[in-house]
């Protein structure tokens, strides 16, 4: 019981940590990037720091994650109950996210050691705005899975 309640606020906080991250990126640096009013070295840091953000909460989710499921869920739940559903549509967002983030940061550091401005906020834009959507579909589908849990959905 005690593993399962330290994976859940594990799960629970890198969650939120990567995807508030991606938002903050997507919504708060992205334009300002874009525009030219933020320094290529200052967007590369942070670019560096989502693609670390993004990895470690990747490897922790996958194994919080792991482990809640096969905790929880037996195949036959997984594939068959609504709850088990909506896990497997967060592996699939999670998996969408953390390919979208690699790709637009690694196009916005190919520009950036290039010696661009604006160029590699332009490139990484479509990538690190997926990524914003598959945050936001991630933050949804945990609401979702909470009142499955409780409801028994």
């Amino acid at each position: 019981m005690v593993d399962t309640t330290v994976m859940y606020v594990i799960h629970g906080l890198f969650g939120a940590l990567w995807t508030g991250s991606v938002l903050f990126v997507a919504v708060a640096v992205l334009p300002v990037a874009v525009d030219g009013k933020l320094e290529p070295d200052a967007f590369g840091s942070l670019v560096g720091r989502l693609r670390w953000i993004t990895r470690i909460s990747a490897l922790l989710l996958l194994v919080s994650g792991g482990h809640l499921a096969g905790t929880l869920y037996d195949a036959n739940t997984l594939l068959g109950t609504g709850s088990g559903h909506l896990v497997l549509t967060m592996l699939g967002l999670w998996l969408g996210l953390a390919a979208v983030v690699e790709i637009g940061s690694a196009r916005a550091a190919r520009g950036i050691e290039a010696g661009k401005k604006r160029e590699p906020a332009r490139d990484a834009k479509p990538f690190y705005y997926a990524g914003a959507v598959f945050s936001v579909g991630l933050l949804l589908t945990a609401g979702l899975l909470g009142t499955a849990r409780i409801t028994g959905f």
